[in-house]
């Protein structure tokens, strides 16, 4: 209803007005007044709840031009008050609603603290009321939330110092650094603070104790009830069980019945159900002769984990089918097969899949009993051309009817009908059908004979070398492994040996890890036991890698270094993958074993060596020896490696052929290949932890020594060429690091090349490749490697010192933030001040990077100075190096760094610098400078925030004066920097983007070049501003 007599206007409109004339502190105030008086505005609260209705500048006159340096003033700004005016009455206005905004939304903080603070507290205690209804069920596995941590970190500090453990509550105090235990509302609860520990504990077995005998009857109870309970399930699982069998028997007779009433009034009473039944799927053995059933079923289990033949365990009654009359009882069922093939051959869809299992059945039982071959080929030839393209399940119910065939017949039925049908099924153009003959050969090697097994390896090495289907090749590597595993003939051993080679030089990475991980286990077993394991396996694999490291090396400035590089590191990964059988073949060699004493001391752990012994590299799984266990074979090698002089023929192939040659291919490896380099490190650090480290020191460590002492001397001659020193990080990453005792050791050796390689010419990336993986892989190294790289800081020579200002770059993101603080900063305010400027200049990246990385304000800060310190260095004014690495750090650094700081130094920096390349006549320095300046304005554009003031005083100047660069002097960024001025004018608002292009902007551009091209102008600190506050 509407009321008599003009209105006025309403809160709404009246708040609205406001916020659209920009008058924020009335606005303000009008919400404080509606909120207390209860009749708050929405619109008002959501607009002073959002942060980013305050980061634009505050209106300024549209008829005022923004100008360079007049961020805060709303008078006309000219070129000769660009130094006097900085700042003009408008800026204390500015200020006030500032800081009464911030004010404002710092009670909205504190409300929100205090209400987050409330909920925690109504959660924890209703969590705890609902945990303590029943105090016999007490779940430990549950993760601790964060408030429950505080308060019991709180109550056992409390307790560790009135029971005197002060060093204890000390350390404690120190692993909880983020946690006050003087305060108790530093937990973060509205509650007051519980009882002590000692308390909570008596409360608690009090009520444990009374409960525990009030439940006792009840326990009683339960127990009569689950006995009577259990009984009523085992009666009703059992007749669950036979009326399934039963409803089983009657489907399978009326399918019989409906299948002959169709074609036969005649239909033979044969009962399906006593011999034409699928047997449950309870795992029956398989004939076999094989040693090992642990190693072969995890073979099965990796090569076919999905794998299910039902099918091969049909429970047949032979007798029945042995019948004098079977031939004129099966005579209709003949006829079913022989219609459903006419069927098969007009029918797309061939087969019904309900039907399928039955017509297998039904062919396998007519091939078994019939007495004609022609019409047994037939039959087979149906069954494999049942579906032109057979899915896993159909290929799965095939072979399974296929291998109940091969338990129950003879081997002539492989050799004369089956064995002809595989090898005409290896040209199908279908790749289904070329997968089901891979996959049978698996399950077909087991029930036949030698003979037959060995053509059936001559199908699988066809198929391996000509079949063009990744999916097929790997079918075919799994069942060579299944059938090497029946094969026991010794001469057979170089046939598999040669399919193994195909399948490592693959081009696919998919078929080359099947390779390594199932055959390869599978072939290197056999060497095993056959005592041919170095001889032929490791001697061929080492052989292989050698010649491909030298054909790498020799291809350097080759297209296919990065193949040549990935069949290296696949070759690395065979040899490293078979460890575990090299470790336990020397160890457990009859020289060895003989030297067991009973008073022989427990082994080392093998630390590192665990994740290759898995799968079928698992020494519990290949190695079977009852009376010598895997823990008795390593303690007795440990304990006999101690003496350098006992030595056995296996032990002796390690240290005289397989090091050296592993070593001497290693030194061959360039650092640019970093991946391979990468896994003869994980490949030496596992032979390491394999061997132990008594076999380390006194083995392994003088090989190495005596081959890097040798670069050594190649590195004093200057007629030849630098060596590859990618042997160090191999030996300080693999053999020493792992090591504990080695430390210093290792501390020492580094310190030596760090100071000694740069001054030999030696690429620094050998020396970052180095710290870096040991600063990733041992953290326990960190304080060691910052000692080796503080004896490079304050090294006499220029070279060390350049060399270490690029290590720390290196190491820094694995460290810290106590050694960032402790230990690199203090090493970067020493090279700040160095007297070299190359050691300046790169310690620019090192200073961005620092700041873009670490959330400390203190370290932030000090790099803020040394970066000033550098960019006020006059020696460093006219260098094009430094000003690229500062653009280009500056570039990286700008989406990292605070909205000021950003504006203030970096926006100003940048501009200064499109002066410069205005200003310089070298068309080097202009193409150079003009490339990062667009790269660091492209980053400050797309990734940052900007104010229009910023982008109107400093961005768009800068870039028309990059793009008349580029006009003039026809450069390949023109269409970038066009690009970029278009994006910048689309961030301004309407009337500022208008107003940018306007007269003044137009007159402030020449008079700002000239400026760039006078003499006498101190570049780095004209757009300084005089107050700066960063952060």
């Amino acid at each position: 209803m509407a009321e008599d007599g003009p209105t006025g206007p309403s809160y709404g409109e009246i708040a609205k007005k406001l916020l659209d004339d920009r008058l924020l502190l009335t606005a303000l105030e009008l919400h404080y007044e509606l909120v207390e008086a209860g009749k708050e505005l929405p619109g008002l609260r959501e607009f002073f709840s959002n942060p980013s209705n305050f980061e634009h500048s505050s209106p300024q006159n549209d008829n005022i031009s923004i100008t360079l340096s007049m961020a805060r003033s709303s008078s006309q700004a000219t070129l000769d008050s660009l130094e006097m005016t900085r700042y003009s009455e408008d800026g204390d206005k500015t200020v006030n609603e500032r800081v009464a905004i911030l004010e404002f939304e710092l009670r909205k903080a504190k409300d929100t603290i205090n209400a987050l603070r409330t909920n925690l507290t109504v959660a924890a205690v209703e969590s705890e009321e609902f945990a303590g209804e029943d105090p016999k069920i007490t779940q430990y596995d549950d993760r601790i939330k964060p408030h429950e941590q505080r308060v019991l970190n709180f109550l056992v500090n409390e307790y560790l110092m009135q029971h005197n453990y002060k060093l204890t509550s000390i350390t404690f105090a120190d692993e909880n650094e983020n946690q006050d235990f003087e305060i108790w509302d530093d937990v973060g609860l509205n509650i007051s603070r519980p009882p002590h520990l000692l308390s909570l504990y008596r409360d608690r077995a009090k009520s444990y104790l009374k409960s525990d005998v009030s439940c006792q009857s009840e326990i009683l109870d339960c127990a009569n009830i689950a006995t009577q309970i259990d009984g009523d399930y085992s009666d009703l699982t059992k007749i669950i069980s036979q009326l399934e069998n039963d409803n089983e028997n009657l489907l399978s007779q009326l399918q019989l019945l409906k299948s002959t009433k169709e074609l036969s009034d005649v239909t033979p009473k044969l009962c399906k159900e006593k011999w034409l039944r699928p047997g449950k799927s309870n795992k029956q053995k398989v004939i076999r002769n094989c040693e090992s059933s642990v190693f072969h079923d995890m073979l099965i289990n990796k090569c076919w984990p999905d794998q299910q033949l039902p099918l091969m365990y049909l429970d047949v009654d032979l007798d029945i089918l042995s019948d004098d009359g079977v031939e004129l009882n099966l005579y209709p069922i003949l006829r079913i097969l022989e219609n459903q093939r006419l069927r098969n051959q007009n029918d797309q869809n061939i087969l019904e899949s309900e039907k399928q299992e039955d017509f297998i059945i039904l062919s396998v039982l007519l091939m078994h009993i019939h007495p004609d071959i022609l019409e047994r080929e037939k039959i087979l030839c149906s069954l494999f051309n049942m579906r032109k393209k057979p899915n896993k399940k159909e290929r799965s119910s095939i072979i399974g009817g296929l291998s109940w065939f091969l338990k129950h017949s003879n081997n002539e039925f492989f050799e004369r009908e089956l064995l002809p049908q595989l090898w005409h099924l290896l040209t199908d153009k279908y790749v289904e059908k070329r997968l089901l003959v891979a996959e049978a050969c698996s399950w077909f090697s087991p029930l036949i004979s030698c003979e037959s097994r060995q053509s059936l390896l001559s199908v699988l090495q066809q198929m391996l070398i000509e079949d063009t289907d990744e999916s097929v090749r790997a079918a075919t590597i799994k069942s060579i492994a299944i059938n090497t595993v029946y094969i026991y003939d010794s001469d057979k051993y170089a046939q598999i040996e040669e399919l193994l080679f195909i399948g490592l030089k693959d081009n696919l990475k998919y078929i080359v890890e099947i390779t390594i991980g199932v055959l390869l286990p599978v072939l290197a077993k056999w060497a095993f036991d056959k005592g041919r394991l170095q001889s032929n396996c490791y001697m061929r694999l080492m052989n292989s890698l050698t010649t491909q490291i030298k054909n790498l090396d020799s291809q350097k400035k080759s297209q296919k270094t990065d193949q040549l590089e990935s069949n290296c590191c696949y070759m690395v990964n065979a040899i490293r993958s078979i460890l575990p059988y090299l470790v336990l073949y020397v160890a457990s060699a009859p020289e060895c074993i003989s030297l067991r004493d009973e008073d022989t001391p427990r082994g080392e752990l093998r630390t590192g060596f665990a994740d290759i012994c898995v799968g079928l590299s698992n020494p519990q799984v290949f190695y079977s020896d009852p009376n010598n266990t895997i823990g008795t074979v390593m303690c007795t090698f440990d304990a006999v490696v101690e003496d350098n002089k006992i030595t056995w023929p296996r032990l002796q192939w390690l240290f005289e052929c397989m090091l050296p040659s592993l070593i001497e291919s290693s030194s061959l490896v360039s650092i640019e290949n970093q991946k391979l380099l990468q896994s003869l490190m994980a490949l030496f650090q596992s032979f390491c932890c394999g061997f132990g480290s008594k076999f380390t020191q006194n083995r392994v460590k003088p090989l190495f020594v005596k081959k890097i002492q040798d670069l050594e001397k190649s590195l004093g001659k200057i007629a030849n060429a630098l060596p590859s020193m990618t042997l160090l990080c191999t030996y300080m990453c693999s053999v020493l690091a792992p090591i504990e005792r080695e430390d210093r050791e290792l501390e020492a050796t580094l310190k030596k090349y760090v100071c000694m390689l740069p001054l030999c010419g030696v690429p620094i990336n050998i020396l970052q490749f180095t710290v870096s993986q040991l600063a990733l892989n041992h953290q326990r190294l960190h304080e060691l490697i910052l000692s080796s790289l503080w004896e490079g800081v304050i090294s006499q020579k220029e070279a060390v010192r350049l060399a270490v200002t690029e290590l720390l770059l290196s190491v820094m993101p694995y460290l810290s933030d106590i050694n960032i603080t402790n230990r690199i900063v203090p090493a970067l305010i020493t090279l700040s001040n160095d007297s070299n400027c190359d050691v300046k200049i790169a310690l620019v990246p090192v200073l961005g990077q620092l700041m873009m990385t670490t959330n400390n304000k203190d370290t932030i800060e000090k790099c803020r100075f040394q970066m000033k310190s550098l960019m006020d260095d006059r020696t460093l004014s006219d260098s094009i190096v430094f000003a690229s690495e500062l653009i280009t750090a500056f570039g990286k650094l700008a989406p990292k760094s605070d909205q000021a700081y950003r504006e203030d130094v970096m926006m100003v920096q940048l501009n200064m610098y499109s002066g410069v390349a205005v200003r310089t006549s070298d068309i080097t320095r202009k193409i150079e400078l003009t490339r990062v300046l667009l790269d660091a304005f492209s980053t400050v554009l797309y990734e940052c925030t900007l104010s229009p003031s910023a982008i109107t005083s400093s961005l768009l100047p800068s870039l028309r004066c990059l793009e008349e660069l580029c006009n003039i002097n026809n450069l390949s960024q023109k269409e970038l920097s066009t690009m970029l001025i278009k994006e910048a004018e689309s961030r301004l608002p309407q009337s500022q983007s208008e107003t940018g292009t306007s007269s003044v902007t137009q007159d402030l551009k020449p008079k700002m070049v000239k400026m760039f091209q006078s003499s006498n102008i101190a570049k780095q600190t004209m757009f300084w501003k005089k107050n700066n506050h960063p952060q």
